[in-house]
């Protein structure tokens, strides 16, 4: 392995379990509600949904962070790194209360936008008002291991993906099978994963903040805001498009049937499991381009370019030949024999498509953030994304099938895999 392959391997394993413990507690979620009753995993299916739309609007508190956190650190102006960690941290407990009293306020009206049952809406409504006060816990934890990835301690956030998924799978099974909480806990199990984890990471952040060397640079803190709320404007408008996509993917399911609305949720749920690998190196690169560029070297037919670009080949193939080869055994596994038989040729084809396409696309996500292109990587996601919106919708009037979603995620995924690509090459 070449050096730049394995500074590549270093930054990235540790993200890459951080993100696959994520598919996992969702997996493992919907198995223990699968056991609850199908009614429970449909509420579930909602409830997540709503929940991962609000955490993932403020999704910038992540991948904003990063490639600041990194370049501040590379040309060593510490002041003004520790302001900029310190704003971050405020913001982060700002915005996660905000989005707990949305849920609080809002999240009858919200399920409804699903058109469930009466017995479908009573048990998301009750997942969802537990799960919600977890938010804020979540936000600061992603705050404080994006500020660590950027400084190079990306081992923090593969320690904290393990204490907050087994923490999270622990307490599911304990309150919802044993205690017999039902679906209220495996809502309830999630908050307290991650009030234990947001204590965990924002302890470590701060250890590491205090090793800063002193410096006389002035601290251009109007700069700095106007950097954070700039790129989170950039990111938070992106994350609202893309977000509200994937809704649509889910909320087109309930036109079909209650049990398509279940049947998605698995499939989506298989599908975030199976582009972590790249994604992780996406995050990864942030850090690697950014570092790289600010030492003025060149990133377009770079080696860095070259090996992201050899490895994410790589993965995607794989990621196409084992999900078309197994996908019904993942769907049975998760979902039960009941869902035997439910996806086909057609639908198998999609699913492998969209996760090989995808591969590039959240590889180009990662590589215009690094090079501070955050107008560009929010411009093709909302391009994307309102394509993907109006194919959905007008496949699914048509063909009133699953297929139609699938379609849609692969012609929005193309189209922001391609514009990526164009985009990049201009540095």
């Amino acid at each position: 392995m070449n050096k730049v392959k394995k500074d590549i391997w270093q930054n990235s394993y540790p993200i890459f379990i951080w993100l696959i413990t994520e598919p996992i507690v969702g997996l493992v979620d919907s198995k223990i509600a699968s056991m609850l009753g199908e009614t429970s995993l449909s509420g579930v299916g909602i409830g997540e949904t709503i929940y991962f739309v609000l955490v993932w609007v403020f999704i910038f508190l992540a991948y904003g962070t990063t490639p600041l956190v990194a370049k501040l650190n590379t040309q060593k102006k510490f002041e003004s790194l520790k302001y900029f960690i310190t704003y971050g941290r405020k913001m982060s407990l700002l915005l996660g209360t905000f989005a707990t009293l949305l849920v609080f306020f809002f999240s009858v009206d919200l399920i409804k936008t699903f058109e469930p049952t009466i017995t479908v809406e009573q048990e998301a409504q009750i997942y969802l008002s537990l799960r919600s006060f977890g938010i804020i816990f979540y936000l600061v934890n992603m705050h404080s291991t994006a500020v660590l990835r950027g400084l190079r301690f990306p081992k923090i956030t593969l320690r904290s993906a393990l204490l907050v998924s087994g923490m999270n799978i622990l307490f599911s099974y304990l309150f919802a099978i044993i205690l017999n909480f039902g679906i209220a806990g495996i809502g309830l199990a999630s908050s307290l994963a991650f009030l234990v984890t947001a204590l965990y990471s924002s302890y470590i952040q701060r250890e590491k903040v205090k090793l800063f060397s002193e410096t006389n640079e002035i601290v251009d803190k109007k700069y700095l805001r106007k950097k954070f709320f700039s790129v989170g404007m950039q990111i938070l408008l992106r994350s609202m498009f893309l977000t509200g996509f994937m809704t649509v993917l889910r909320n087109q399911a309930s036109v079909l049937s209650m049990r398509d609305i279940a049947l998605q949720h698995v499939l989506l749920q298989l599908w975030s499991f199976g582009y972590v690998a790249i994604d992780s190196m996406a995050i990864a690169s942030q850090t690697l381009i950014s570092e790289h560029v600010s030492k003025g070297i060149k990133y377009f037919k770079s080696k860095l370019y070259s090996n992201l670009i050899q490895l994410t080949s790589g993965f995607s193939i794989v990621l196409f030949i084992f999900s078309y080869l197994f996908l019904d055994n993942l769907i049975i596994f998760v979902a039960g024999e009941s869902f035997s038989l439910t996806s086909n040729t057609e639908l198998r084809l999609l699913f492998s498509t969209s996760l090989f396409i995808g591969s590039f696309a959240f590889l180009w996500d990662g590589v215009l953030l690094g090079l501070d292109k955050v107008y560009e990587f929010s411009l093709i996601t909302i391009i994307s994304s309102i394509i993907g919106i109006i194919v959905c919708i007008y496949l699914v009037g048509i063909h009133q099938n699953i297929t139609s979603l699938w379609v849609a995620l692969v012609v929005s995924l193309t189209i922001r895999s391609g514009l990526g690509y164009a985009y990049q090459r201009t540095e």
